[in-house]
């Protein structure tokens, strides 16, 4: 069993299966009863960090991978923080999305 620690962890570079840089682990979400990880907060990279007004969350089932290098996600999330930063510069409004 591998193990990590939160320093390490908040480092981490998120990447999508497909490849793209997402951005990197800003925080989590901890379940006290479980003693587990419930979701990710992911910092988008770039431009669209300023944009997004808060991280995007991960659910702990979309993430495909983890190691003290880089967590790999589902590429669906991909298009989530796609249609999070469509969202914050008007391209697409809330009742279409």
């Amino acid at each position: 069993m591998a193990i990590l620690d939160s320093k390490t962890l908040l480092k981490l570079p998120v990447h999508a299966k497909s490849g793209a840089l997402l951005g990197k682990v800003a925080g989590f979400d901890f379940d006290v009863e479980t003693h587990g990880i419930l979701r990710y907060r992911v910092q988008p990279k770039g431009l669209a960090s300023g944009m997004l007004a808060s991280p995007l969350l991960v659910a702990r089932e979309q993430v495909l991978s983890i190691d003290a290098e880089k967590m790999v996600v589902d590429d669906a999330v991909e298009k989530e923080m796609e249609l999070a930063k469509a969202k914050a510069i008007g391209l697409i409004s809330e009742a279409r999305a």
